[in-house]
């Protein structure tokens, strides 16, 4: 096993080494899916422990000799944010367990946070949130201007909290980040794609954004509108592949997109369009439409364009 502690926590070592053997007994449970987080108490400080998911026999070996596990990139990844200035759950610690000298297991202990995930922010309206909206893209700007890319920026991944002075950010979740020297309008508009459920959300955060910068609004709008559009579809696919068993599934979104394409070439008019939107419209339906969540598909199908 191998371990690594925050020096000003290293009076808990001991406690933080027998983490893997109490995990599964100790905590209250916050997250349990891929991988598992728990809060707890490490001596008298509330802590939050993430168990990252076994990887599989080539990332076992990619961890174990090429690159830094899951739960070392959380640890400096934070410290890095914390020292540029922003805010993130303070690491504590990280254990690594190995066999036969790969990886196995690994855990990532940080702070607790108290704060919201920007979920419901992302995924509502404009209208009463704009004091919380215009706090989140100054502080996305001062992000990339900094050279900090988070690149999974979801709404999950980003806290917020009420202060005097109106609302501050914390990010989770950084194992993968990257420090850039530059972040142009194009990184900035993909790496927003996971943002927003909400099209008129992401306009707004993106139209204030451009304007800080003194970027065309309208281009960015424009493009990240296409990323997070984009960004979607696939998980509409994805999602319907994961909660839809059978194996007949790949085959209903290989038609599904091959009878888009195809209809797309076709004059709107034509009877075999009219019979590809029918045909496309019965499989959103049954299949899509209950995870298509940012409705990049639902003004097509919800009404008979074609009739």
């Amino acid at each position: 096993m191998r371990t690594t502690i925050n020096p000003k926590y290293e009076c808990l070592h001991e406690q933080i080494r027998r983490i893997p053997e109490l995990f599964e007994k100790k905590g209250e449970m916050i997250y349990e899916a891929r991988n598992v987080l728990k809060r707890t108490l490490i001596g008298d400080v509330d802590v939050v422990v993430k168990s990252f998911k076994q990887p599989h026999i080539v990332n076992r070996v990619v961890y174990s000799f090429f690159r830094k596990s899951k739960a070392t990139r959380s640890y400096i990844y934070s410290t890095e944010i914390i020292n540029h200035g922003f805010c993130s759950p303070e690491p504590v610690a990280v254990i690594e367990q190995f066999r036969f000298k790969l990886l196995t297991n690994s855990y990532y202990i940080c702070c607790y946070d108290n704060g919201e995930t920007v979920r419901g922010l992302m995924s509502g309206t404009v209208a009463g949130n704009e004091e919380k909206l215009r706090a989140f893209a100054r502080y996305t700007v001062d992000l990339h201007r900094t050279g900090i890319l988070h690149l999974d920026y979801s709404p999950g991944n980003i806290l917020i909290h009420s202060t005097e002075n109106g609302y501050s950010f914390s990010l989770v979740d950084v194992n993968r980040m990257s420090l850039v020297a530059d972040v142009d309008c194009e990184t900035v508009a993909e790496n927003l794609r996971r943002l927003c459920n909400s099209r008129e959300v992401l306009n707004y955060i993106v139209g204030e954004y451009a304007s800080i910068r003194g970027w065309d609004i309208k281009k960015m709008q424009e493009r990240a509108t296409w990323y997070s559009d984009k960004f979607f579809a696939d998980f509409i696919f994805r999602r319907t592949a994961k909660k839809i068993h059978g194996q007949h599934i790949p085959s209903i979104i290989l038609c599904f997109k091959t009878f888009r394409r195809l209809r797309k070439l076709l004059a709107k008019s034509s009877p075999f369009s009219r019979w590809l939107y029918k045909k496309e419209k019965q499989m959103y339906d049954t299949y899509f439409s209950q995870y298509d969540y940012r409705h990049v598909f639902s003004s097509e199908y919800t009404t008979e364009v074609l009739s």
